[in-house]
């Protein structure tokens, strides 16, 4: 990511008449009325989006589940201290919760799967690998930066919870996880070509079942995943899925999965 897309929050925020929005880290401390931010955020905010005396900042907490409206007081050699205008809880998004299992492709272009799952909603992003998976290097040592991707993403797009992203996980230990109550699990497949999401949601309602949450979507790599893995899906209760009539890239099948769940959902 170069200097020019970090900026991008800060400024995307100013040019709509935003203020702008950051997630604190466990360094933070909040006492009485003030805010004390240290490390690297407080690095970004100095040297990176270049935070005066005054400028009006949203901080959300995660730790204790609130939101600060605040205003930068005083920026030191270490530290960027705020004072606490107002605060309120976080507010989470409607249901259901989104958890989208996509498996590991080349990392550019997984990144963006990170970025554009978070700016969507997305509560849980768990990489996933299979037996086609392609992506150099070891994923697991990529975890960190997904984090920060997703971070950054949902304070560009001003959310109040970012997504938790796992630690890669092999598609069979996950396919074979025991879901929890009321859980949809979906799988992108050709197997059903006439299987669409939004019909699944008016067929629970129709029976009077409740809408399921979470929904969790399971995306395979290009090729899609094998007979061998996708049987063992639906032997375990995940119901294949199309998303239309082409083939399409990891990528674009993760966000339209996401999009076609989000409005099946709330029409």
């Amino acid at each position: 990511m170069t200097r020019h897309d970090e900026e991008r929050p800060h400024e995307d925020a100013r040019a709509f008449g935003l203020v702008p929005r950051y997630f604190l880290d466990e360094s933070a401390r909040v006492e009485d009325d003030a805010i004390t931010i240290t490390g690297g955020k407080a690095n970004r905010l100095k040297r990176v989006m270049r935070v005066r005396r005054d400028d009006p900042l949203e901080l959300v907490h995660p730790n204790n589940d609130r939101l600060y409206m605040a205003s930068v007081e005083r920026v030191t050699d270490d530290d960027v201290i705020c004072r606490i205008d107002q605060s309120r809880p976080l507010q989470p998004l409607p249901p259901p919760r989104i958890v989208i299992s996509a498996s590991l492709i080349r990392p550019q272009r997984y990144d963006f799967i990170i970025e554009k799952a978070t700016e969507l909603g997305v509560d849980e992003i768990r990489p996933v690998w299979s037996q086609r998976a392609i992506i150099r290097g070891d994923a697991a040592q990529r975890l960190h930066r997904w984090r920060r991707l997703a971070t950054e993403a949902a304070e560009q797009c001003r959310r109040e919870y970012r997504p938790e992203v796992h630690a890669p996980v092999e598609v069979v230990d996950l396919i074979q996880e025991e879901p929890p109550p009321n859980c949809l699990r979906l799988l992108a497949s050709a197997l059903e070509p006439d299987q669409r999401i939004a019909p699944i949601f008016q067929r629970r309602r129709r029976d009077g079942l409740p809408d399921p949450d979470p929904v969790h979507l399971l995306i395979g790599p290009e090729g899609g995943y094998t007979p061998e893995e996708a049987d063992l899906a639906r032997e375990h209760g995940w119901q294949p899925i199309s998303l239309g009539n082409r083939p399409l890239r990891a990528e674009t099948a993760a966000i339209i999965a996401i999009a076609l769940t989000l409005e099946a959902a709330r029409s």
